[in-house]
């Protein structure tokens, strides 16, 4: 059996072979859930095909995002242009001068595609606490694309990967723009396997090597779908956390429609929610004089819609409501017994004591 480092050292000294389709590799016979090493160079020869498939397939789609100095990664996930990163990536920067502020970046960002391709994008949502963040390319597909789907103004993307049926030990490949994207450069590709993968929890660990630059972008597994989002370096260079796709999952609208989920706003409603299983929002109490109390909220209510927006769990609420401001009326759409009722609240300020929702 061949030792994990001279694997590495194999697999990239070798020739690349004629490079097949990746149907074509698929039959080759490398089991793409794999989790042991080849046991000799036939079955290298098998991987390494396997692996240049995926990358020929998913390098177009994978692309820099640039917030004013800094450098980060991501990935295109739909023809319009949706793409994954790491919350930190687009995180709001702002410079202080002796002045004041000199300068600020957190609205728009540069996409850079491979081809030296650069476009304009806007931040969507993120989620700090698992390090999820969105970005929508705003610019139309350029004339001069030839990628499939381009004259159409489709964008390259990759499909979404089943992060949860990961194991450990199996093979996934790294790729992102460390140390920025450079001119004429390929996204680099590291190979690894899975250190850890928990389907329980909201970070993946796999021993492909990142540097600065690489955050936000992909991971793949040998069916060529992005599984999860580079987030952080370990200790050691053979830990290296991602962020699942099922993170983004999870919290997928309201990433799409802009919220800071995790983020407390000053905005109350004056109301204690809830909060077993995944089950609606369901009113545990209401505080006296709150706003919800002035609105006619009761114990017990379910709250169903907030603004016209379909609500599933108390999570849910909690990342509308952080995107909203004290002073705001928004309209609550409740189940009470038998009857569906709408209330309009008009939202408090959190004081400086630990208040209510």
């Amino acid at each position: 059996m061949f030792a994990r480092s001279s694997l590495l050292l194999t697999l990239f000294a070798l020739p690349f072979l004629a490079t097949p389709s990746f149907a074509d590799a698929k039959k080759a016979g490398w089991d793409p859930v794999r989790t042991t090493s080849p046991e000799d160079v036939k079955e290298l020869k098998l991987l390494q095909e396997r692996v240049k498939s995926v990358v020929d397939k998913v390098t177009p789609a994978t692309v820099a995002v640039l917030l004013g100095p800094g450098a980060g990664s991501g990935v295109i996930v739909s023809e319009d242009g949706l793409i994954l990163t790491a919350a930190h990536v687009i995180e709001p920067i702002v410079f202080r001068s002796g002045v004041g502020i000199a300068s600020e970046f957190g609205k728009t960002v540069r996409i850079v595609l491979p081809g030296d391709i650069v476009v304009n994008g806007t931040i969507l949502g993120r989620n700090p606490r698992v390090d999820s963040g969105m970005v929508k390319i705003t610019d139309p597909v350029p004339k001069n694309a030839t990628w499939p789907g381009a004259k159409e103004g489709k964008w390259p993307f990759v499909e979404i990967g089943s992060s949860t049926a990961l194991a450990k030990g199996q093979w996934v490949v790294s790729l992102g723009h460390p140390g920025g994207p450079k001119p004429e450069r390929r996204a680099p590709v590291r190979l690894g396997q899975m250190v850890r993968a928990n389907a329980k929890e909201k970070t993946l660990v796999s021993d492909c090597t990142l540097v600065g630059g690489d955050s936000g972008g992909p991971l793949f597994d040998l069916d060529g779908k992005v599984v999860g989002i580079h987030s952080r370096i370990g200790m050691y260079l053979e830990e290296n956390f991602h962020v699942p796709t099922h993170a983004f999952q999870d919290e997928w609208k309201q990433l799409v429609r802009g919220d800071v989920i995790g983020k407390q706003s000053d905005a109350v409603l004056g109301v204690v929610l809830n909060r077993e299983g995944k089950n609606l929002p369901k009113v545990d109490s209401v505080s006296e004089d709150s706003p919800s109390d002035k609105a006619g909220v009761k114990v017990g209510d379910m709250v169903l819609k907030f603004d016209g927006e379909q609500i599933h769990t108390s999570d849910d609420l909690d990342g509308m409501m952080s995107a909203r401001k004290p002073g705001e009326t928004v309209t609550l759409e409740i189940s009470r017994g038998d009857e569906i009722i709408e209330v309009k609240v008009k939202l408090g300020k959190r004081s400086s004591k630990r208040d209510k929702k």
